[in-house]
């Protein structure tokens, strides 16, 4: 059964990891295009839940937690990943505060 808990989990992380680039490239338009206060938001949130979605899925694998998983185009473990997510979360918190 871990083994196929780890493929799950896996499968699910680089799912997250598809929304995760996905939103940044949305979000990184509408920072650009001067985009509402609101709009901001609702993509920090959307950041926040994939974010949460990854902690607590490496939270029930191990294996997962191990596995190597590229996000636009560069190689990284659950630490890294996270503290990139979290960055990410960060940053935009910034950008909407100066507005």
């Amino acid at each position: 059964m871990g083994f196929v808990n780890t493929i799950s989990s896996i499968n699910k992380i680089n799912k997250l990891l598809k929304d995760l680039e996905n939103q940044v490239s949305i979000t990184q338009d509408q920072v650009e295009r001067n985009a509402s206060v609101e709009t901001l938001q609702n993509s920090l949130n959307v950041l926040k839940n994939i974010h949460q979605e990854m902690i607590d899925t490496f939270g029930n694998s191990r294996g997962a937690r191990m596995a190597m998983y590229t996000v636009f185009g560069d190689k990284m473990q659950a630490p890294e990943l996270l503290l990139y997510s979290k960055n990410l979360i960060y940053h935009l918190y910034a950008i909407i505060q100066s507005k």
